[in-house]
């Protein structure tokens, strides 16, 4: 069954303005594993104090998610990691011309040693790994297996395929996991931006292709216009697929605190958990419902924890 990993401590820290205080971190964590998602990113230790104090925080709980966190293909920021006492690392290092050129300021096969030493590190200290290879989705294929197979070798136990800036298709999407699942010896996970508004599609086509495991984040909150939104995937996996293992009445409680501590507003249209989400307007839909609510809806906004309202 498909596994969540939810990036707001981490990734929704990326997005403008937004920083959580180290007891709001933990009340985030608290609310996410009460939900039931399978993995939660702490955060990149290595950035400041107050985020290291807030991921030892998270991983001291004994939670039932298990708690990543953020590094960089270097022995610094793996060092933080096994400093805040999370279980899993999450090293990112990209391998295409854009990392290369403007990011890391290194040939290919330098970026490739650095993946491997980081990797073999982390393992040598006792931490799970998951490398991602940023911007998975523009970079050459042989490549990415190549890559890949250098960090599974070095001790990874699972690889990211990361839609960095979210230009992916559903299509393309589902080819370039088929064939990396063809070729990888390890379960593949999938990290989804949304700039082109096809988050939630490209996660889902890459379920369908066979990885295991999505990242969300509460509202979608991220980089630039954010990932995969918790409470669009976790549905739409739920009444789309059958997937039985999140308590989807508690997506509004969530989005709400994180929307009160992030400073930023959920949109009153916005998908599950929005004001006007289940709000009926026009007379023939009133009508209709009123008679019988498949009309106009997919299902009972009970299984989110809402209830249906028409307009004057």
């Amino acid at each position: 069954m498909v596994e969540l990993l939810d990036s707001t401590l981490r990734e929704g820290c990326q997005a403008p303005g937004v920083s959580f205080s180290v007891e709001q971190r933990l009340e985030v964590a608290l609310l996410l594993d009460e939900f039931g998602v399978d993995f939660i990113d702490a955060g990149h230790p290595v950035v400041s104090k107050d985020v290291l104090e807030g991921v030892k925080l998270v991983a001291g709980q004994g939670l039932n998610a298990h708690v990543i966190s953020h590094a960089r293909a270097c022995r610094k920021d793996v060092d933080a990691v096994i400093d805040s006492g999370s279980e899993w690392v999450g090293i990112f290092l990209g391998v295409n011309k854009f990392s290369l050129h403007e990011k890391v300021h290194c040939s290919k096969r330098e970026a490739f040693d650095m993946v491997v030493d980081s990797v073999s590190y982390a393992k040598a200290h006792g931490l799970k790994v998951r490398y991602t290879p940023e911007d998975a989705t523009r970079t050459e294929w042989a490549d990415l297996v190549e890559i890949s197979l250098r960090a599974v070798e070095a001790g990874a136990d699972r690889i990211s395929i990361a839609d960095t800036v979210g230009v992916s298709t559903p299509g393309r999407m589902a080819a370039l996991v088929s064939y990396l699942k063809g070729r990888l010896p390890c379960p593949l996970n999938v990290h989804c931006h949304n700039d082109l508004g096809l988050a939630v599609a490209n996660s889902l086509a890459a379920y369908e292709a066979g990885v295991t495991l999505i990242d969300a984040s509460v509202n979608g909150l991220g980089e630039r216009a954010g990932i995969t939104p918790l409470h669009e995937i976790t549905v739409a996996l739920s009444y789309l697929y059958g997937v039985k293992k999140w308590k989807l009445d508690m997506l509004p409680g969530i989005s709400q605190v994180v929307a009160k501590y992030s400073g930023i507003p959920v949109h009153p249209e916005t998908p599950l958990v929005g004001k006007y989400a289940f709000t009926h307007t026009a007379d023939l839909h009133k009508k209709a419902v009123k008679k019988n609510p498949e009309s106009y809806e997919p299902f009972s906004p009970d299984m989110v924890g809402r209830k249906r309202s028409f307009s004057p």
